[in-house]
């Protein structure tokens, strides 16, 4: 018998494997934060004995989901700015409350973000955070996504430019400056919390940024490895701004710049051509799909079926709560599948295996993590959770697949885990005092739009006032 961390059995085993195998009665062995075997109950029993034992007998046991696309900080202004387009949104609600906060409310309110996550069977997510140029500020987001648990990137935002689109002044920054705080978070916080977090960059939009700005962003990726993330094309304004200062189309204005490539994650992609589809699949640009927040702004609907049809690489991310009002995945899960039915009128384009191999797989080789999540795969790392269908949300199940995608909630999550850590069990987080958290977040929350000026869009609305 070998020893293990931690033994799961009398699961069912969806793997997501390359031959997406399923194990009736399965289990798996952790060790050392890795899964050190994968496979039917009797085979991993008569292996390994474990310091703690979960029995999950009448529960589904799913590899952890990929949210590669957020705003860590934006459970500050859930329900704040309904009814605009991102333009107005972001000028309104975003960059107000971005200017604004101090690191205390930003750790809080970023940390309510992540207790979602978890809460929802994600364990890997990509926060996008804005260019504050007060270092504290980014420095709460990453302690936050730390203290969570769970894996991570940090995405440290360029933004050289954009007064006349709006963006303030104090979100503006020369790009060496950016980049030269980026160098600091990269040393002080790769690969801390054990390997769990990574450091990379963001553009916010083509209209944020100098052609040296990308140029500038490109080179120092390049030398430091840092991965890129951008939100391209997601409304119209975007290729209007960038024809009117620059000449020709966002996609081929970056491909101009030498900014796509195979580091590249580009969020959104709403408004494609076939030109910008081709231009990506050459480069090999990572796509991340935020259904939710393409529907709440009224951006429109991605060709993701396009995309994924070119060969290109296809995530899932939420965006952040101020553009979709929460961090739920499963319900990203649910909504990505069904924008796309709709947009081809044909059911049958996008079916559940699919959504959960955007979902897992799909997340991990968008965050070149293929080898180490999106799967249970023995040597891969022990990022899972635990589904106990009996809700009557979720209740009756016959394909768990489905019922992941279509039925379940958050309620039907009752563990994660994450690099073998269990975090939330039983319903529970066993490392964090949630209701101490909330409790504070909603007193920062509204302290902070006050103070940013974003109470006043609630003029003639009902107001929450808390016992």
């Amino acid at each position: 018998m070998q020893n293990a961390d931690l033994l799961v059995q009398h699961a069912l085993v969806i793997t997501q494997n390359e031959r997406r195998e399923v194990i009736e009665d399965g289990a798996v062995a952790v060790l050392g934060g890795r899964l050190a075997a994968v496979g039917p109950t009797t085979e991993i029993a008569a292996q390994f004995t474990a310091r703690k034992i979960i029995d999950a007998r009448g529960r589904a046991l799913f590899p952890g989901l990929v949210n590669t696309h957020t705003h860590l900080f934006q459970a500050a202004v859930k329900g704040l700015g309904e009814d605009m387009g991102v333009e107005q949104w972001v000028q309104a609600v975003t960059f107000p409350t971005a200017v604004t906060m101090s690191p205390e409310e930003v750790y809080l309110l970023s940390l309510v973000s992540c207790l979602e996550i978890l809460r929802s069977g994600a364990t890997t997510v990509v926060d996008y955070m804005y260019p504050v140029k007060d270092p504290a500020l980014h420095e709460a987001v990453i302690r936050a996504m730390l203290a969570s648990g769970l894996r991570g990137r940090y995405s440290r935002m360029v933004n050289d430019t954009g007064e006349q689109a709006g963006i303030l002044p104090q979100l503006i920054q020369p790009a060496d400056e950016a980049l030269a705080h980026a160098a600091e978070l990269i040393e002080r916080h790769h690969g801390a919390g054990n390997g769990r977090m990574e450091v990379g960059l963001s553009i916010g939009a083509v209209w944020g940024i100098t052609e040296s700005g990308l140029r500038a962003t490109r080179r120092f990726a390049d030398e430091h490895h840092a991965p890129i993330t951008m939100h391209i094309n997601e409304s119209k304004f975007d290729n209007a701004s960038t024809r009117e200062r620059f000449g020709r189309a966002t996609v081929p204005m970056l491909a101009h710049t030498g900014l796509l490539g195979p580091d590249l994650l580009a969020v959104h992609c709403v408004h494609m051509t076939d030109e910008d589809i081709a231009l990506f699949a050459r480069r090999d640009v990572k796509i991340a799909y935020n259904a939710v927040s393409n529907m709440y702004l009224g951006s429109g609907i991605p060709p993701i079926i396009k995309l994924a049809q070119a060969g290109l690489t296809i995530s899932l991310g939420t965006d952040g709560a101020g553009s979709n009002n929460n961090q739920d995945m499963l319900e990203t899960l649910k909504f990505s599948a069904l924008l796309q039915k709709v947009a081809a009128e044909d059911a049958s384009v996008v079916r559940a295996q699919t959504a959960v191999d955007w979902a897992t797989r799909g997340g991990a080789k968008a965050l070149a993590l293929e080898a180490e999540i999106g799967s249970l795969e023995t040597g891969k790392r022990a990022d899972f959770f635990l589904v106990d269908p009996y809700t009557p949300k979720a209740t009756p199940v016959h394909d768990p697949l489905a019922t992941l995608v279509y039925s379940a909630g958050q309620a039907n999550v009752v563990t994660t885990v994450v690099d073998g850590q269990v975090l939330l069990e039983d319903g529970v987080f066993r490392h964090l005092d949630e209701a101490r958290i909330l409790r504070e977040a909603q007193k920062a929350a509204q302290s902070l739009a006050v103070r940013s000026g974003t109470e006043r869009l609630l003029e003639k609305r009902a107001r929450w006032r808390p016992a």
